[in-house]
C-alpha cells in the first residue's frame, strides 16, 4: 500500500480521468486497509467533486477519535 496526497490523487484525477484506491481514517495502520479488519473503504472516482463527496460521506460515518479524524488516500 503506497500513502498519497490529497493533491496527488486530485492531479491523478484531472490527468487520467479517474482514482482508484482506498480512503482510510489517518490513524490506521496500512496493514489493516485490506487485511482482516477492512478498514479502508475502496473508491473509484472520476471528477474532484466526485472525491470530496466520497471524502466527505466517509469522513462522517468513520471518523473518530480512536481510528482519526481525518481521511487519508491510499493506492495498491
Amino acid at each position: 500500500m503506497e500513502k498519497q496526497h490529497k493533491n496527488t490523487v486530485k492531479s491523478l484525477i484531472a490527468k487520467n480521468g479517474y482514482w482508484t484506491g482506498f480512503l482510510v481514517a489517518n490513524k490506521v495502520n496500512p496493514v489493516h486497509v485490506k487485511g482482516c479488519w477492512h478498514l479502508g473503504f475502496r473508491v473509484t472516482v472520476s471528477s474532484i467533486e466526485e472525491l470530496d463527496k466520497a471524502i466527505n460521506q466517509f469522513a462522517y460515518y468513520n471518523c473518530n477519535r480512536e481510528l482519526g479524524n481525518r481521511v487519508s488516500f491510499y493506492k495498491k
